[in-house]
């Protein structure tokens, strides 16, 4: 038998049972044609209601909603995930034949089954997205949870939105889902994808009511722009807030500067990355600015961290270390413990420039405390670095040792390669310190790979100048002959570059 017959044989199956259930449920099991594999019945009520706003449906009997489902189940339309289950998955030939009947209804009724499905998932996308932003781990669990379950559904949703020209709340949620998930690949496509789309809503939109959510969109896609190292276009991207921000005419002068100062923030964030460090002080500065003029004390101090990173790295040590004392009084005083983490991390870098071994060892470790205690393992990696690099300027290889693994195997856990780097080039340092050349090799090419990888130009010119000094201590041919390789350059081109560097050190 061929598949297609096996498909014809299936349809075949459905339609006899769905033409053997009651004409009240044949009815009312048309309101499931928008559902994409799943529905959680606990949310049929709210779904109903949502129809009942319609009127086509003044006819529908839909109080008898879940004897519909339930007729359903006794042939196998449907079925609950597991025995005792409020949640079931539709059978998805069972939804491709409720989509072709729903396609021979009239067109105002089509058009009503679209408009109560999506009211239905804004709604539900809110909710989810109230359980993704608790603090309580088990909320934050069942809200991943269901956003994967309903993801088809919501995504379907919040494309009836876009096509209408709508508020776009259900996007948030999704694109909250895959910061939690930590699928940033994914994330960027959404942002892409709906903010094409964007592009074509008229200026009366973004004048309403919800035209900063086009405003806030971008910004989503400059956060995911910047999570992928595209930089430029996260540039163009916080640009374009600025200038929607400035054509809102819903909302007070305060609130869009105070949302302006969060672009300019991350302005700053991205001339950052691209060491551009005045241009980012210039950004950080509008944007403290701002949130001082507006008394909004709690967002001054991630500009003061981020003042403090400025200083840090122009070697303006007294500078930074005040900046970022003044960033942890604040987040003490609102009770932002978690916040406190990555100032006390950045403390203990300035206190390690400044050469104050012990105490960057103690900061590292109230990072990694904190980290620990929310359950951040990801973000644990930072501080197991830097008390690697506190510990081996000690004299504590084996410790420092430790520390590095541990940073590269959470990296590494994470699918983070570009952070990878970092952490094979210290192996390699600590192992040329302690005469271990083969090691030392290995780590030193790891790195470079990755880094040339990621077409990461200043990381590359540290890489090469460590080598040049390598090669000259082991006159290694193998290493040698394995860089001009990772470069794609001849050897003599990769001899003379080295000598290059090796005369600017001298």
């Amino acid at each position: 038998m061929s598949s297609e017959d096996n498909i014809n044989g299936v349809l075949e199956c459905v339609e006899h049972a769905y033409s053997n259930l009651s004409p009240a449920a044949q009815t009312l099991l048309l309101c499931l044609a928008q559902f994409s594999k799943f529905i959680d019945t606990a949310n049929i009520p709210n779904y109903v209601k949502q129809l009942q706003n319609f009127e086509p449906f003044n006819d529908y009997p839909l109080d008898n909603f879940s004897d519909a489902i339930q007729e359903a189940m006794n042939c196998g339309l449907v079925a609950p995930i597991n025995e005792e289950s409020r949640l079931l998955t539709i059978q998805a030939v069972f939804s491709d034949f409720l989509q072709a009947k729903l396609a021979t209804l009239d067109a105002a009724t089509r058009t009503a089954f679209r408009q109560g499905f999506k009211n239905h998932y804004c709604s539900l996308a809110d909710y989810y997205e109230s359980l993704m932003n608790a603090k309580d781990a088990q909320a934050q669990e069942l809200g991943i949870f269901f956003c994967r379950q309903e993801y088809e559904n919501l995504y379907n949703a919040l494309q009836i939105c876009l096509e209408n020209q709508e508020s776009i709340s259900i996007y948030f949620c999704l694109k909250r889902y895959w910061d939690l998930v930590g699928n940033h690949q994914n994330n960027l496509k959404l942002a892409e994808t709906v903010c094409q789309q964007l592009e074509n809503y008229p200026l009366a939109f973004i004048k309403g009511e919800f035209g900063y959510q086009i405003a806030f969109a971008i910004a989503r896609l400059g956060r995911c722009q910047l999570s992928a190292k595209q930089y430029e276009q996260a540039r163009k991207s916080y640009e374009k807030t600025l200038e929607i921000y400035d054509a809102l005419e819903s909302q007070d002068n305060q609130q869009k500067q105070l949302w302006q100062a969060v672009s300019d923030h991350q302005l700053g964030i991205v001339a950052q990355e691209l060491r551009e460090f005045e241009q980012a002080r210039d950004y950080y500065q509008q944007a403290l600015d701002i949130f001082i003029k507006y008394d909004d004390r709690y967002s001054c101090a991630s500009s003061y961290h981020q003042l403090g990173i400025i200083a840090q790295e122009l070697r303006e040590f007294e500078q930074a270390r005040d900046y970022y004392q003044q960033a942890l009084e604040i987040k003490i005083e609102y009770g932002d413990r978690y916040g406190c983490a990555s100032t006390y991390h950045h403390l203990g870098m300035i206190a390690q420039e400044l050469r104050e071994f012990e105490p960057a060892q103690d900061y590292y470790q109230q990072a990694l405390d904190i980290f620990s205690e929310y359950g951040d393992r990801y973000s644990c990696a930072r501080p197991y670095y830097q008390l690697g690099r506190a510990a081996q300027e000690l004299g504590e290889f084996e410790q420092a040792r430790h520390s590095y693994q541990q940073a590269l195997d959470i990296y590494l856990e994470y699918g983070d390669r570009y952070s990878c780097a970092s952490s094979y080039f210290q192996l390699g340092r600590l192992a040329e310190t302690l005469g271990e050349f083969e090691s030392a090799k290995a780590n030193y090419l790891q790195d470079l790979q990755i880094t040339v990888e990621f077409h990461d130009q200043h990381g590359l010119e540290i890489s090469l100048g460590n080598l040049a000094s390598f090669y000259q201590v082991t006159q290694d041919e193998s290493l040698f002959l394995a860089v001009s390789e990772i470069l794609g350059v001849s050897l003599e081109e990769l001899k003379q570059h080295f000598d290059e560097l090796l005369k600017g050190t001298r």
